[in-house]
């Protein structure tokens, strides 16, 4: 693989683990919101912060290359992009404040976990050389 390529698959495989935990915690915020009032109000930031990590996770296996760190957003940008026609079909509207926060907010966290991952990866493989 280049340096510049992203691995497709594991950008698909980790976009479509965060649109399921993206559409399992929507589908449960309703219940959360009967019982516990507090965290239904934080429960969709909380679960869109959790399925953005999941497909960033999902996007870099292990022993992912260090360059292949852009996978990650790419796979959190994309899990959202796939649940937002089911957000707009169930809410109507979304504003678009929301969506470019949103999609902000995926680039975050999917950077910060792949270069976290990779990073991980390339020093435990160092390391792991290095006593050998």
């Amino acid at each position: 693989m280049s340096t510049r390529a992203l691995g497709y698959a594991a950008v698909i495989r980790g976009a479509f683990r965060g649109f399921g935990v993206l559409l399992v915690g929507g589908l449960v915020h309703p219940a959360v919101m009967q019982l516990a009032e507090p965290l239904g109000y934080v429960w969709l930031l909380l679960v869109a912060l959790v399925a953005f990590g999941a497909a960033a996770v999902a996007a870099t296996p292990p022993g992912t290359p260090v360059s292949a760190w852009r996978q990650a957003p790419a796979a959190a940008v994309g899990s959202y992009f796939l649940i937002v026609p089911l957000v707009r079909a169930g809410a109507g509207e979304l504003p678009l404040v929301q969506l470019l926060l949103t999609t902000v907010t995926a680039v975050l966290v999917g950077v910060a976990v792949g270069l976290a991952r990779t990073s991980f990866e390339a020093s435990r493989a160092s390391s792991a050389s290095a006593a050998a």
